[in-house]
């Protein structure tokens, strides 16, 4: 999470702070209001649930921050199949339950995890919670859940009964042939070889020999600030059907040991085939494009191949989050990428790629002012929050908040010239105590500007005002109105939901229903033509950071008519509705071959 401390033992405080004032002068904005207001109404709406750190090994309590400082994490589907966006959201300490809140269609939500069979699944020595995923893996049309954790993670296949209001999932992890044992940070699904079923990638942090209960040695740390591949493996589950998979990482060309963190799966060259993009921490981004390796069907000849020459490793930095969205409104995707910036101490600055598919296929960093410098940031996600036909771009940030007058970054700086072993070794680290990293910072609300790639930020204006250390960040519909709702999950703090006060404004939304494709027609793009503008947008299951965002896909359209929508299905099946009312959410099923 922290590099490029050589030069903050010498330079990095001048020339950081250089930085950042040349980018505040070229950013500067007049106080701003915002042309909708978001209302924290979490407890109102029957959201309480707090996010609590584990429990280790004893040893790593002195600098447990730097350790255990993710996993909180949040996931939003619809469990019940209902139409309404049920969220489930997960706690890392052993003993302490997760909370699947159903929403009610009236605007409060009911914990029912216990009901369900997925609250209890935090066990110290078997395995804490770090994310989940909902998906229709064995085509039965409804959602089972994935969650990810340090350790054991644990398949559940949804066999609730919508007629009789019984939600219920039966824990299927002994059969599903899922990785026994490994540190996850990241997850997402992916159908890579089209054959309708949703594969699966995992990202590794720690090793997998590390226990963190019951440490062999406290040398588990990265190795290097800018270059460490001493991290965890990433896994690669092909999906078997029936809700089984194979581990097929070394036949697809997947293994890395980067300490991955972030991971958004689509296709970004515009092949027809799912790409992935990868976050590493003490590292560069990566970029896999999925190729043929081999002549013949498909489910068994497709793998990726890390592409370079992109400009991606031109500078390591702290990937957390992968997100992707549409800023120009030309139909061409973007990946946002999450990275540090502290003033007088580093400055990273978060990256955002604009895709350039085709024959010359490039990911041009255009990222700038508010877009490049939010802090110690976090998850993000994209999204029309005031139907101006637009997507806009939230970010939370901060990674510890506590003592205000003591700050880590100077014991941080310690250890700006050391590698291997020095770095590696958690008990060379300075304790925490009561010190505060980067803590305090206020989530980012950035309005596309229309022009070029320029954003600013008026969360302030916007009421967003919190100071809890954000992890998760979802941009969702919850009331099926049309106005987009924020969620965000801390690190040991509450989970919190601004609602979207936004009255008014015109926007379409699709529920897509596959058949040749995967059920939930993950990785499908679909743009919306509207007056002279040309939106794409990729369906996903996991990117940001430890999030899920709505499955659904939602466009603002401003003043401007809708003309028409495309979906390239992941089948490679091309659908355009033409003139599709608007102001609701429409069900739109894949036609037959």
């Amino acid at each position: 999470m922290w590099r490029h401390f050589l030069l903050v033992v010498l330079f990095g405080g001048l020339l950081g702070y250089a930085w950042f004032l040349s980018h505040r002068r070229g950013s500067a904005q007049p106080a701003q209001s915002s042309p909708f207001h978001f209302r924290e109404v979490s407890a109102d709406r029957g959201l309480v649930f707090q996010h609590r750190a584990p429990d280790l090994d004893s040893r790593l309590a002195p600098i447990l921050p730097q350790i255990a400082g993710t996993g909180a994490a949040i996931a939003i589907g619809d469990a019940n199949g209902d139409g309404w966006m049920d969220i489930y959201v997960v706690t890392s300490r052993g003993g302490e339950s997760n909370g699947l809140f159903v929403n009610d269609g009236k605007g409060g939500f009911v914990d029912r995890s216990a009901e369900a069979g997925v609250g209890a699944v935090n066990e110290n020595g078997r395995g804490v919670s770090h994310g989940a995923l909902w998906a229709d893996l064995d085509r039965d049309g409804d959602q089972d859940l994935f969650v990810y954790m340090w350790g054991q993670s644990r398949l559940f296949r949804n066999d609730s009964d919508a007629a009789k209001d019984t939600i219920r999932f039966t824990d299927v992890t002994t059969t599903a042939g899922l990785v026994p044992w490994m540190n996850c940070a990241t997850a997402c699904f992916t159908d890579f070889d089209r054959d309708g079923d949703l594969d699966l990638f995992l990202g590794g942090y720690y090793r997998e020999s590390v226990n963190l209960w019951a440490i062999e040695t406290t040398r588990i740390l990265h190795n290097d600030q800018e270059f460490a591949e001493n991290g965890g493996r990433n896994f690669f589950l092909r999906n078997d059907g029936g809700l089984t998979f194979t581990d097929v990482s070394d036949e697809v060309g997947l293994g890395s040991t980067r300490w991955t963190y972030g991971v958004g799966a689509a296709d970004l060259d515009g092949d027809g085939w799912q790409d992935l993009y990868v976050a590493n921490d003490y590292g560069e981004e990566e970029f896999y494009r999925n190729v043929p390796i081999a002549p013949g069907d498909p489910a068994t000849t497709r793998g990726f191949e890390l592409q370079k020459g992109l400009g991606l490793d031109a500078k390591a930095k702290s990937g957390m989050s992968v997100t992707l969205g549409d800023i120009t409104n030309k139909g061409n995707l973007a990946v946002y990428v999450t990275n540090i910036s502290q003033p007088g101490w580093l400055m990273q600055g978060n990256n955002l790629r604009l895709v350039r598919p085709g024959g010359a296929f490039a990911l041009d960093n255009v990222a700038d002012g508010d877009t490049a410098n939010c802090g110690w940031a976090w998850g993000a996600d994209f999204g029309d929050l005031d139907l101006d036909g637009w997507q806009d771009l939230v970010v939370v940030n901060g990674f510890r908040s506590k003592n205000p007058k003591r700050e880590y970054w100077y014991q941080m700086s310690k250890l700006a010239t050391g590698t291997g072993s020095l770095l590696e070794d958690a008990a060379n680290w300075t304790p925490f105590e009561d010190m505060s990293l980067s803590g305090y910072q206020r989530t980012r609300v950035l309005i596309n500007r229309k022009r070029g790639y320029r954003f600013r930020d008026i969360g302030e204006a916007a009421g967003v005002t919190d100071l809890y250390d954000g992890r998760a960040v979802a941009l969702c519909d919850f009331r099926n109105e049309g106005a987009l709702d924020m969620l965000v999950a801390n690190q040991e703090g509450p989970l919190l939901l601004y609602e979207n006060e936004l009255k008014g404004g015109r926007w379409i939304g699709l529920t897509l229903v596959g058949r040749s494709s995967n059920p939930d027609g993950v990785g499908a793009l679909v743009t919306a033509h509207f007056g002279t503008s040309v939106q794409s947008q990729v369906v996903t299951a996991g990117q940001g950071f430890c999030t899920q965002t709505d499955p659904r896909v939602h466009f603002g359209l401003g003043d401007e008519p809708l003309h028409s929508i495309q979906i390239t299905w992941p089948s490679g099946i091309v659908q355009t509705l033409t003139s599709p009312a608007i102001n609701a959410y429409r069900k739109v099923v894949e036609p037959a071959p």
